[in-house]
């Protein structure tokens, strides 16, 4: 444990030093100037001098409580420091310039494009199919519009549009009992009026 009358002494500055250096006593903490203006007191400096009202420095001045060259002083440092950060500023700017030019040119590609997804696939098939248009040649299609890994193959096709012509065949089972009466008489119609 430290003894209490050590930490009492009076610490002395070394001898020839500026009064920033380390003081003799190894427990002493180094002192570190301290910046005695405030930022927003450096950026209201900064404005008066840059502001070009007459008067604007001197008031500045008084209200700060420090000379008219500080102030100047100060609008000159924060110039400074703003224009170290321009060139990477333009930098961004130039990325924002690039990106935004990117997303207008992805976005007109957007209104252009087909979704094509799982759906609109197999009705193609189906209705490539109905059309007489063969599984190998609806797959060539689609490999007009399509990269090469998204393209089903012509197995795929087939699954699809035989699930599809069981389907249709059960809605098919329930419609033609329905309609068998309105086809009798549009058959014996076309029959007398020889159609």
């Amino acid at each position: 444990m430290l003894d209490s009358s050590l930490l009492e002494l009076k610490r002395e500055p070394i001898p020839g030093s500026n009064g920033w250096d380390k003081y003799d006593h190894p427990f002493q903490p180094r002192k570190v100037p301290m910046l005695k203006v405030s930022i927003p007191c450096w950026i209201r400096n900064a404005a008066a001098a840059l502001g070009e009202r007459y008067g604007a420095v001197t008031q500045r001045a008084r209200e700060a409580g420090c000379s008219r060259q500080t102030v100047y002083d100060h609008a000159q440092r924060l110039l400074e420091r703003a224009t170290q950060h321009e060139p990477a500023l333009d930098t961004l700017r130039a990325e924002v310039a690039r990106l935004q030019a990117e997303r207008d040119e992805l976005q007109q590609r957007l209104q252009q494009s087909v979704v094509l997804g799982a759906e609109q696939l197999e009705r193609f098939a189906v209705t490539s199919q109905a059309m007489g248009v063969s599984l190998r040649q609806a797959e060539e299609l689609l490999e007009t519009l399509l990269a090469p890994d998204r393209v089903p193959d012509h197995a795929t096709l087939g699954r699809w549009t035989k699930a599809a012509g069981r389907r249709a065949g059960q809605v098919l089972a329930e419609l033609d009992p329905l309609c068998v009466p309105a086809v009798r008489s549009l058959c014996v119609d076309e029959i007398f009026f020889g159609g």
